[in-house]
């Protein structure tokens, strides 16, 4: 599954990232990464949306003005594990999409990855070159991987 993440400020970003990495779900802060993401993270920031009626949204406010709302569920952090899990049933099977069958090694390593890459840059304040030498990794290998993954060192 991929998912947006939309309008969530740095401690929702942390927060939801790590979740979703752990269990294995694609995600991005820009809706260009993926051709149509499965589902959008709205952000407690954002009032009001308007989307396609075909992507499921999980809003971490309890308030949100949604177009349509027939596909919305309202998930404030921190996020439950079992709550998490029943909302990402509900929308495979709205998506009806097939059931994993393993677990894709390669995914949960960019996840895994890209977080960790994440991670350096916040605690480097967007410095690329210092981020890079905590990660023990060359500079212009950071800033390869940063563009494999649509990591954006303004966003830190």
């Amino acid at each position: 599954m991929k998912a947006w993440l939309c309008g969530l400020d740095d401690e929702e970003l942390m927060s939801v990232s790590s979740v979703l990495t752990f269990i294995g779900i694609e995600h991005s802060t820009s809706f260009t990464a993926f051709q149509l993401p499965d589902f959008v993270v709205i952000g407690q920031s954002i009032e009001s949306i308007e989307l396609d009626e075909s992507i499921s949204i999980v809003s971490l406010s309890e308030t949100l003005s949604i177009i349509p709302q027939d596909n919305v569920w309202f998930c404030p952090l921190p996020w439950r594990s079992q709550t998490l899990w029943s909302i990402l049933k509900e929308i495979q099977q709205r998506r009806r999409m097939p059931q994993p069958s393993g677990v894709n090694l390669n995914l949960h390593v960019r996840h895994l990855e890209a977080l960790l890459i994440r991670q350096a840059l916040v605690s480097a304040q967007g410095v690329v070159s210092k981020a890079a030498q905590n990660l023990q990794i060359q500079r212009t290998t950071l800033i390869e991987k940063m563009r494999r993954y649509n990591i954006d060192k303004s966003e830190f």
